[in-house]
């Protein structure tokens, strides 16, 4: 039987395992430290404001919750549920995504730096007027994403489906993709292939 928890700690938790709960109820914020986070479900809470840091968040379901506005550093997503989330204006550093369903997550104007999504669904994600340094996407899937107003210099899709990308054509220069990915994007500029 799972655990039911109305109340997180007040605005500190440091060295804590969270297993196998459903979280429920209003949180306001809280700063989560050292933490090992897994099997949860947080999908009838609502988390006014959360910052994690140094910890890993496994099997855990956090579909729809904003956690706009914070910062997260060295925190490992694995196998998580991170439907229709929203990062919006946050800091992401040391991040790492790893089999992780983001389908409809919103990243919009966050600044980003040494993040990882490795394996994750990220359909009809968006990554609009983002800042980033060494951003991977390996093996993951981006059709239907947004991109504007980001420039994807340096990016590497190569291993990635970038189906229905959505991005402005002068956010293209720089960006290495596979030929098949390369005559998907000549649509874009309005070319026909016979």
């Amino acid at each position: 039987m799972e655990k039911v928890i109305n109340k997180l700690p007040d605005d500190y938790m440091e060295n804590v395992t969270l297993e196998g709960a459903v979280v429920e109820g209003y949180h306001d914020y809280i700063e989560i430290k050292n933490c090992k986070i897994a099997s949860c479900n947080f999908s009838n809470a609502t988390l006014q404001g959360i910052d994690i840091s140094q910890s890993d968040i496994t099997n855990t379901n956090l579909s729809n919750q904003n956690l706009s506005e914070r910062t997260y550093q060295e925190v490992k997503f694995i196998n998580c549920n991170l439907t229709g989330v929203t990062f919006a204006d946050s800091y992401l550093q040391y991040v790492t995504f790893d089999n992780c369903n983001l389908r409809y997550a919103n990243f919009n104007s966050t600044n980003i730096k040494e993040v990882k999504f490795n394996n994750c669904s990220l359909e009809e994600s968006s990554f609009s007027e983002i800042k980033y340094k060494n951003l991977e996407f390996i093996n993951s899937n981006l059709t239907n994403s947004e991109f504007y107003k980001t420039s994807l210099k340096s990016l590497d899709l190569t291993t990635d489906t970038i189906d229905g990308i959505k991005v402005k054509l002068e956010d293209l220069k720089g960006l290495t993709v596979n030929l098949d990915q390369a005559l998907m994007l000549t649509g874009l500029l309005g070319i026909k292939i016979k």
